[in-house]
């Protein structure tokens, strides 16, 4: 579901009064959609107010809100503990200052509540902060010893012989440049004019150890909906993912809790277990819903260099080979036509790539096999990209050979971009913390603008390039059975919805 924008001009603050009449509307209508709540609270308080917002305010953190009907829950003589989301905002603050070895001191978190409370609540009095402020304990640590590490992986390893490997799943994310060209020197280009391109977006991905169930990829940008997306027509989910956005396109506490608890309700009526690594968004998020997860056993992987035990990170590795592969074949093909593709690259398209190598490109035996290298001691890797590697050191050369790039780089440093990396010492954590704060709307993944909208695909137009495929698979030597009778299938549903919009317009379709 695609959240409604916000006021692209300013974010008026919710006050606590709102926050308690919303979870009073969704207490006597607990079917009511957070769409249909927005909309509810659009109307009563004549002001907009964004999904991730309604989700917070409906969570345990706000219980006291319950609890507080016939006092005054709007004024600014409230407790420490009755600051839900400065407390939220500083835990998470303490979790990653503690994994980039930053000081710690009462006086610090008084700055750092001073300097977070205008982006939380704007326009309310900042208070004092002259008593101690209290943060509930932290668990855990940013990293274990190589020895810590054994241990922890021979725990993990007898645990999970106690599952079926259905029912084994991981997860990671990565980062992804997807409008980064292959140049060494990123400020200069052939082409005159031509900026470089920091476009960014996260990406999360989920699977069994098996490879027999993939979930849908959760693709994190810098606004609710792309202007690539509006122009299509496109609904993202559609395209078999998941979308969410903040300024820094990065994955939040907030974003990975809402994640996992989707993951456990769709694991409904099984017992699994998740891996997950211990990043810092990772661990609070975890901590937070642990006692609400009724399907899911979650359990931390070791964070040591010396034994890499994640099987994802591999995994993800080899997807973004398949994806960057895409994109060097699409850079070369749109020099060829005389264009720009930094230029001509739209996020649908980077996402429609990402989904592709995910769902297509990606085999089970890789899955198999970088799940097995991860948690068996004794498993050697046997998978083999060889084929992808000279692919792309072809598509490197030509773009080379044509002097489209100046300085082209190798494939090492196309494939492996450091700052595609997520980690927790390569942000700001201020920015990281405070973007869950902050609305995403008006920012968009692509300054280009000259894109020109496409129109919709009517059903007589989509009838005629069915029949055009489905007719040259039928023209084949060996044409694809399945795919003639999928197509078949198909164009009975879009009959069906072009008969509608005849019926609709009045006019008999026979």
């Amino acid at each position: 579901m695609v959240a409604p924008p916000l006021d692209r001009h300013h974010r008026n603050a919710i006050l606590n009064s709102q926050k308690a009449a919303l979870r009073q509307q969704h207490q006597r209508n607990p079917r009511m959609q957070y769409k249909d709540l927005a909309k509810w609270f659009e109307e009563k308080f004549d002001q907009k107010i964004n999904m991730s917002t309604i989700s917070r305010t409906l969570s345990s953190r706000y219980k006291f809100l319950d609890e507080m009907q016939g006092q005054a829950v709007s004024g600014k003589r409230i407790r420490a503990e009755n600051w839900p989301e400065l407390e939220s905002a500083l835990s998470e603050w303490i979790r990653r200052a503690k994994n980039q070895d930053l000081a710690l001191s009462q006086e610090i978190l008084r700055q750092k509540a001073r300097q977070y409370w205008p982006t939380i609540y704007p326009g309310k009095e900042i208070p004092s902060f002259s008593n101690e402020i209290k943060i509930k304990k932290q668990h855990g640590d940013s990293g274990d010893s190589a020895e810590d590490a054994g241990v922890q992986l021979i725990r993990i390893r007898q645990i999970l012989r106690t599952f079926a490997s259905q029912d084994i799943f991981s997860c990671d994310e990565t980062g992804l440049f997807w409008k980064m060209m292959p140049e060494r020197n990123l400020a200069t280009s052939v082409i005159p004019g031509r900026r470089s391109e920091q476009a960014r977006i996260s990406a999360l991905f989920c699977c069994n150890s098996d490879g027999s169930e993939r979930l849908p990829p959760l693709f994190i940008g810098t606004s609710e909906r792309p202007g690539a997306f509006a122009k299509a027509n496109v609904n993202i989910e559609n395209l078999g993912c998941l979308w969410r956005s903040n300024k820094q396109a990065w994955m939040t506490s907030e974003i990975f809790k809402e994640w996992l608890l989707w993951f456990d309700n769709r694991m409904e009526g099984r017992k699994v277990v998740l891996l997950i690594d211990k990043l810092s968004a990772h661990q609070i998020a975890f901590q937070k819903v642990s006692m609400r997860l009724k399907n899911t056993l979650v359990m931390l992987l070791p964070s040591c260099a010396e034994t890499p035990c994640e099987p994802l990170e591999g995994i993800v590795n080899v997807w973004k080979i398949y994806w960057k592969r895409e994109w060097l074949r699409y850079m070369n093909l749109d020099f060829g036509r005389g264009a720009d593709p930094s230029v001509t690259m739209t996020i649908l398209m980077a996402v429609r790539w990402a989904i592709t190598a995910w769902n297509v490109d990606l085999d089970n035996e890789t899955i198999m096999q970088y799940f097995s290298k991860a948690l068996d001691v004794e498993a050697v890797l046997k998978v083999n990209h060889a084929h992808l590697i000279k692919d792309i050191t072809a598509g490197l050369h030509h773009l080379k050979q044509t002097n489209r790039i100046n300085d082209i780089m190798d494939v090492n440093q196309y494939l492996n971009c450091p700052n595609e990396k997520v980690n927790d010492g390569v942000i700001d954590i201020d920015s990281i913390v405070l973007s869950q704060f902050l609305s995403s709307g008006d920012v968009d993944e692509e300054d280009d603008k000259s894109n020109e909208a496409i129109p919709l695909i009517s059903p007589s137009e989509a009838l005629q390039s069915l029949y055009t495929l489905r007719l040259y698979e039928e023209q084949q030597n060996v044409g694809d059975r399945e795919l003639i009778m999928l197509l078949m299938r198909y164009e009975r549903t879009v009959q069906g919805r072009l008969e509608q919009q005849y019926q609709s317009n009045g006019h008999n379709f026979f």
